[in-house]
């Protein structure tokens, strides 16, 4: 996955590319001094816009609990914040050399050699070197007209000829606005129809061995195994017996768990219960035949040999009926041991023939531990059969009372062909562990299907709130950067429509819904401002009628958009070459997708909103925002009134008013790195007014 990175980076990275190139062209053919100015200008907001909601849009991806994708999302985010810093300051400076070269007279590849006489002409007569910095930067004087040539064939002959045109007509308005109804409404079936999972064998190389033999264990073999774990302090096993085998009998009862002949397989309690139960039948056993004592349990008295028959007489008689005789089982006395001892005591008197093991199914409660731990001594191999783990070990023969942490396996496993499966199984099994969780048998499963699927119950629950978060914050950039929610909002509806056309889509190509193509739905809504961002601002700052302002702002933007559509497409290309198919599927496939529909709705379908419940422009029809913008043009200070007054000997602040000082501050600063350079700003300089007491003069550099 992370091998993607460099990829999908080069992709989003070079898109702000082709509008600085783009706007570029235009501006040295049309200003005769401080280009590099008046580019960052044009553009640089736009690339700020699109460019941070891309950071965030991948650090929104920080929602979904996965390591491994937030450590992707992270290094995405990092590379693109490089990324902006290279546009807004490494980029620029080499532009900048290029324009020293054009302004020299150099040619491009070879820069070392001579320009030819025309370019030569053309360096003096339109590109005058020396010009003082404090000139006016939008004086008539130093301003050309440009018309770019724009033959058919190009995207800007076809923009002009044939889609513009095309875009004023009501029945092409209708038809966009149609098939993106349509589209949404496939995309919402086709999001509630995604089947969820990622099989192991995707994510292997196709048509080799460990995939086909994955595949085939998947489709005949699927079984995983399950554990409940039983944890906990306050968790009593003496005394929760029963509570513990209704536990486990309500995890049989769930769905998809395999049994034998029906009944669940023996566990560890049920197979030290077996053990003591034969224990106890050997010890009446013996008790009854009179070989053990009925009081104390041990043997009866001649019924020991005794060595010093050997040596004191030639009794061989007496030996032989001492070997012939029977004697007490290791069964029996083994049982002895465990019935006299309970907790930290051990203690015969009264309990042989009274005290049973194990009474109508349970283990006596007092001992146990003490039975547990004769068990795990005694018949380790059941125990290892049993596939238990007790956390602490028991220790060895040791009567005193431990606390146990118990993986009580449920002899249970589940057939899951189908990942889609598995969630509810997962949703079933945890359910009943916190059914008896709230009975006081605090538990969690464990198993290879809870470690790597659990993840898909809040998947769809993660990923909404991913992509109503990644939205808000769209939402709250452009606002803050453009100053105008309702530009703001129709950006933010576009990218919304992009998200859930996608989802709808990758349905239909067999995409299963996964952490990873979470990420991807994710990421879409910041990469879908590329295409949306540039148009609504270009849109906002233009100045005419509707259908004016959308040729306008068409024609300054659609080519770099759709340059940069492309340039996304080549940079993820060299995916479709990889050997791996989950590449192929879940990154080349989506990310196409992606870019195709983000240039339909960013490049069709906005520009119709646009025309219907398009934001007002900065300056309207009527004149209104004129004065203001001439007076910023007028003067080359800042007037800021600060509200000050004097309190023992020092200088207090009006909260109120120094907060509506920054505000009208902000305000006014927005509309001077907004304003596009037209007939109205024709003067220099800045005069920006707060309604305070005092005023408190600050110099802005002088252009």
């Amino acid at each position: 996955m992370f091998q993607i990175v460099p990829f999908l980076s080069l992709g989003l990275g070079i898109d702000d590319m082709f509008l600085l190139l783009h706007n570029y062209d235009e501006i040295i053919h049309t200003m005769r001094k401080n280009e590099m100015g008046i580019l960052l200008k044009e553009t640089g907001m736009s690339v700020m816009v699109t460019s941070i909601n891309n950071i965030l849009a991948f650090c929104a991806g920080y929602v979904l609990p996965i390591p491994a994708l937030r450590s992707f999302c992270s290094q995405t985010a990092v590379l693109l914040a490089f990324n902006l810093m290279s546009l807004m300051f490494i980029f620029p400076a080499f532009i900048g050399l290029d324009l020293r070269r054009v302004r020299a007279g150099r040619r491009d590849l070879v820069f070392c050699g001579p320009a030819s006489d025309s370019e030569k002409g053309e360096k003096e007569s339109g590109f005058p070197y020396n010009v003082s910095s404090k000139d006016d930067l939008t004086n008539p004087a130093y301003v050309d007209t440009y018309t770019r040539n724009q033959p058919w064939y190009t995207v800007g002959g076809f923009l002009t000829n044939f889609y513009i045109p095309s875009l004023k007509r009501p029945i092409f308005k209708v038809s966009v606005l149609l098939a993106t109804i349509c589209g949404i409404i496939f995309g919402l079936y086709g999001m509630y129809t995604t089947t969820l999972g990622l099989e192991l064998a995707d994510v292997l190389p196709e048509n080799t061995a460990p995939a086909a033999f994955l595949k085939a264990r998947e489709k005949y073999f699927s079984f995983y195994p399950m554990f409940a774990v039983l944890r906990g302090k306050t968790i009593d096993f003496p005394h929760q017996q029963r509570l513990i085998e209704e536990y486990r009998d309500a995890l049989g009862s769930t769905s998809y768990m395999v049994k034998a002949n029906g009944r669940l397989q023996p566990y560890w309690m049920s197979m030290l219960r077996i053990w003591l139960e034969s224990l106890q039948v050997a010890l009446d056993k013996e008790i009854a035949s009179g070989t053990m004592d009925p009081i104390t349990g041990m043997p009866i008295k001649g019924q020991s040999y005794d060595h010093s028959m050997d040596r004191t007489s030639n009794n061989f008689f007496s030996l032989l009926i001492f070997i012939l005789q029977p004697r007490p089982a290791p069964e029996a006395l083994i049982a002895r041991r465990l019935v006299c001892s309970y907790g930290e005591n051990y203690n015969c008197t009264g309990r042989i023939g009274h005290v049973k093991m194990v009474e109508n199914g349970i283990i006596r409660p007092e001992s146990f531990y003490n039975y547990l731990t004769g068990w795990y001594n005694i018949d380790n191999m059941m125990y290892y059969v049993s596939q238990a783990s007790f956390q602490p070990v028991p220790p060895f023969w040791q009567m005193s009372s431990v606390r146990l942490i118990i993986l009580m396996k449920a002899s249970l496993s589940s057939l899951l062909q189908f990942t889609c499966i598995v969630p509810v199984v997962i949703a079933e099994v945890r359910a009943v562990c916190d059914a008896y969780t709230a009975k006081g048998l605090p538990n969690f499963p464990s198993g290879l299907a809870f470690t790597f699927w659990e993840q898909y119950l809040f998947l769809r629950w993660n990923l909404f709130c991913a992509i109503c978060i990644i939205a808000f914050a769209v939402f709250a950039v452009i606002s803050l950067l453009m100053f105008n929610p309702w530009a703001a909002a129709m950006v933010m509806v576009i990218v919304v429509i992009v998200t859930i056309e996608l989802g709808g889509f990758m349905g239909l190509f067999g995409i299963k819904m996964n952490p990873i193509s979470a990420v991807s739905l994710i990421s879409a809504v910041g990469i879908g401002v590329e295409f949306t961002a540039h148009v609504v601002l270009a849109f906002l700052t233009s100045l005419g009628s509707v259908d004016d302002r959308l040729e306008s702002c068409l024609q300054h933007m659609f080519v770099p958009v759709f340059h940069g559509a492309i340039s996304t497409l080549l940079g993820i290309v060299m995916l479709v070459f990889s050997e791996f198919d989950f590449v192929i599927k879940y990154f080349f496939i989506v990310m196409t997708l992606l870019v195709i529909l983000a240039v339909f709705n960013g490049l069709c379908l906005l520009p119709v909103l646009l025309t219907l419940v398009g934001p007002d422009p900065e300056v309207g029809l009527d004149g209104h925002n004129v004065n203001f913008l001439l007076k910023i043009r007028m003067l080359k200070h800042l007037t800021l009134s600060v509200p000050l007054g004097m309190r023992h000997g020092f200088y207090s602040l009006n909260i109120v008013d120094v907060i509506k000082c920054m505000f009208d501050l902000y305000i006014n600063l927005r509309c001077l790195l907004m304003f596009q350079a037209s007939p109205l700003s024709s003067q220099t300089g800045l005069l920006l007014r707060c309604r305070c007491c005092r005023d408190v003069r600050l110099l802005l550099p002088e252009m």
